[in-house]
């Protein structure tokens, strides 16, 4: 093979046939004085959900656009919770103290919910635009020229600054690393162009004030046998302090090897939520774990967070793509990196490819203000 052939496979990635896709949309906007003022004769200060029907309204115009627009699956959401969607066999939508998890399958699923509180002055409204069909990657720029049209509506209509309406677009491909070990056959390619060049390849010109993440989570199930590989004496403190440091040992090391320098081992039951910031940070929240990674520094290196005292069900490992990354082709030779970082690591804890499943999820992130 050709030195440039040789090169370009570097730049492909051969993803199991079975992988999912989900694609969404968030937009979120300050409430205002001046859009309660708009709408006051909607609010009943003495009522006990005194905002219950000025919410009920908004969420009738949002829900009217998005029908004129053919947005099949749409979520408006006014209780200041953390919103998080998921690929999922079965349709659910659950909440908890801080988060709404949405579950579906973009092929099978539709919905269009309000989630808010009457008693409650929210701080923020979000709209989520949950993408539908059988090729939400393909069909990806599409879709964003749906949902940006339908928020500029809804803007103009409630006559919201459009430059404190912040958009992201959100899209994810999940996938068994070791699918093929069970049974599955077939690939697709993929180079992971980003989500900028994409979309101008689509004649769909993105912001110039946009700004953008890649990453990658992988669910590692802590079973049986991974909990024997150290000697945990659960009636002692600190007791999975050495199985936590032999995994997360084991993970950085085969990350190295693949010049992988940024990223997290996270076994301490929060949910972690990666996002760019100017500076590296972790921040707890309650149930949510905050990370912060600027892409534009090649050697950020490993967050460990764990709780010794405590076994969890799953360690989510994460690597965070730099600037670095991003290739004229894409981010294929970073995802390439992380499988055969994953591999050698899968290697240094024996893990048994066709009956134990290590999920990846591959992020790409962008966002930026409506005007």
């Amino acid at each position: 093979m050709s030195l440039s052939r040789t090169r370009n496979a570097q730049h492909k990635v051969y993803i199991p046939t079975s992988a999912r896709e989900n694609q969404y949309l968030m937009a979120k906007f300050p409430l205002t004085d001046q859009l309660l003022e708009k709408y006051a004769d909607l609010i009943d200060e003495s009522a006990t959900e005194p905002y219950a029907k000025f919410y009920q309204a908004l969420a009738d115009q949002f829900f009217k656009i998005n029908d004129e627009f053919s947005i099949e699956s749409s979520e408006f959401i006014a209780n200041d919770k953390f919103a998080r969607v998921r690929f999922s066999p079965e349709k659910l939508t659950t909440q908890t103290k801080q988060q709404v998890l949405f579950l579906y399958n973009p092929e099978y699923h539709t919905s269009q919910n309000t989630f808010f509180r009457g008693d409650l002055k929210a701080k923020k409204i979000t709209l989520i635009f949950l993408a539908n069909g059988t090729e939400v990657r393909v069909q990806a720029p599409k879709f964003h020229q749906q949902v940006k049209q339908a928020i500029n509506k809804f803007s103009d209509q409630l006559g919201i600054n459009k430059a404190s309406v912040r958009v992201s677009d959100h899209q994810h491909l999940t996938y068994d690393l070791f699918a093929k070990h069970k049974g599955i056959e077939g690939s697709q390619v993929h180079k992971f162009r980003s989500m900028t060049n994409r979309y101008l390849a689509d004649e769909h010109n993105l912001p110039e004030n946009l700004d953008g993440l890649t990453y990658a989570v992988v669910d590692f199930p802590i079973n049986r046998r991974i909990r024997a590989l150290a000697k945990n004496k659960v009636s002692e403190p600190g007791c999975y302090n050495e199985l936590y440091n032999l995994i997360a040992d084991a993970f950085i090391s085969a990350a190295k090897g693949q010049n992988l320098y940024n990223g997290a081992v996270i076994a301490n039951g929060l949910v972690p939520i990666v996002r760019k910031g100017e500076d590296e940070n972790v921040i707890a929240s309650g149930e949510l774990l905050m990370l912060g990674f600027n892409p534009a520094h090649s050697s950020c290196g490993y967050t460990c967070k764990w709780e010794s005292n405590k076994l969890v069900d799953t360690i989510q490992l994460i690597f965070v793509a730099c600037d670095q990354d991003k290739t004229s082709h894409g981010y294929g030779k970073f995802v390439n990196q992380i499988e055969l970082a994953l591999r050698d690591f899968a290697q240094r804890i024996d893990f048994v490819n066709d009956k134990e499943e290590m999920l990846v999820r591959l992020h790409q992130h962008i966002g930026f203000y409506l005007d």
